[in-house]
């Protein structure tokens, strides 16, 4: 029995209401029975003062292993584990004052289960709401169950990487950059004790690791995530961005003045890498352009020389690098932030032949 505690908060506090007519004589799919039958979903029908199940879907029984007919004889809390009832009332009765009324997981993180008539555990989604029929005339509820066994594998597998990321981060933190800066701080006592034509070509060797290091921690660290998300000005980002880079004979033009939602220190670190990058392959004369090419995609193009379209992909593996100074690793620190934010980042010829840099699914304000 559902306690009547549950039950006052449940009805009163769901966030909206369905009503069905049942009309059995135009055999038509608006009444409830008709609704749920035709629904690729496990839904359960349940009366909200004593949790008797009343209709269940086709695809109900094919989730919890039990026929219709029996699924119409038990009670909503027969559906999860036994052991756990209390736990799953005071669930269902604080969840439903938080809406919407969407259950996943109990509050310290742990899996909402169903199980199944052969005793199956099964980590489910609850999507739940009030309707109203004029057939049964009594208070019911609505659950639709989804099987979210594949989503918790990929949060724990990405979980996993994260935590090999952040091992990672920290070996190249301290372990490489203590005695990177050891040898820095010999090469400068180095060139004041004496002159050697070997001592420009260390220096720059060393400087040269130190940007590989900073790269990769950025890789490592910033690559799959995003911070908080905001209103972003491109034209202000990539103005701020632009003081910062090494060649006063390159020209910025700004196509569209775009504001996009997003998490701001990351696309700086775009902005950065890709203007950096067009410079050091298009030359100090480069014309870079910035700009909106539909409602959900911006550009970021030059008139350098381009890509060849067999080296497209390549090159944002990390590593890769047509030069001999470059680090290889920024147009793949791109295209990482560009996918935390669930961007599509894409890369084709610019009208001129340069380099352009589309992405796309932006969230443009």
């Amino acid at each position: 029995m559902i306690s009547r505690e549950f039950i006052s908060t449940f009805y009163t506090s769901l966030y909206s209401t369905a009503t069905y007519s049942m009309s059995p004589e135009t055999g038509d799919n608006t009444n409830l029975r008709g609704f749920i039958e035709s629904s690729p979903d496990a839904t359960v029908i349940a009366n909200s003062e004593t949790g008797e199940i009343v209709e269940v879907s086709q695809a109900a029984e094919t989730f919890f292993g039990y026929t219709q007919e029996e699924l119409r004889s038990m009670g909503v809390f027969a559906l999860h584990p036994t052991d756990e009832q209390e736990r799953y009332e005071h669930l269902f009765e604080t969840h439903f004052e938080r809406q919407p009324a969407v259950i996943s997981q109990f509050d310290d993180g742990s899996p909402v289960f169903a199980v199944t008539a052969d005793g199956n555990r099964i980590p489910v989604e609850i999507n739940a709401w009030a309707i109203e029929d004029t057939e049964y005339n009594q208070p019911l509820f609505q659950g639709v169950f989804r099987n979210i066994s594949q989503r918790l594998r990929r949060q724990r597998e990405l979980q996993r990487q994260n935590e090999r990321l952040d091992e990672f981060a920290s070996v190249v933190s301290h372990d490489l950059r203590n005695p990177l800066n050891v040898a820095e701080g010999r090469a400068s006592l180095l060139e004041e004790e004496c002159e050697s034509e070997h001592i420009n070509p260390l220096q720059i060797a060393l400087g040269r690791m130190e940007e590989i290091i900073e790269d990769t921690l950025t890789l490592a660290r910033n690559g799959q995530r995003v911070g908080e998300m905001e209103s972003v000005n491109i034209v202000s980002q990539v103005g701020n961005c632009w003081e910062m880079v090494d060649s006063s004979a390159a020209t910025l033009e700004i196509q569209d003045d775009v504001t996009i939602r997003a998490d701001p220190d990351r696309v700086r670190h775009i902005c950065e890498n890709l203007l950096r990058n067009a410079v050091e392959h298009g030359g100090d004369d480069v014309t870079v352009r910035i700009g909106q090419a539909d409602e959900q995609t911006i550009y970021i193009e030059d008139d350098g020389p381009g890509v060849p379209e067999d080296e497209r992909d390549a090159v944002f593996e990390p590593g890769y690098s047509s030069t001999s100074n470059g680090t290889g690793f920024g147009l793949a620190i791109v295209q990482r932030l560009a996918e935390a934010h669930g961007w599509d980042i894409t890369l084709t010829n610019s009208e001129s032949g340069g380099a352009r840099f589309e992405f796309n699914d932006v969230e443009i304000q």
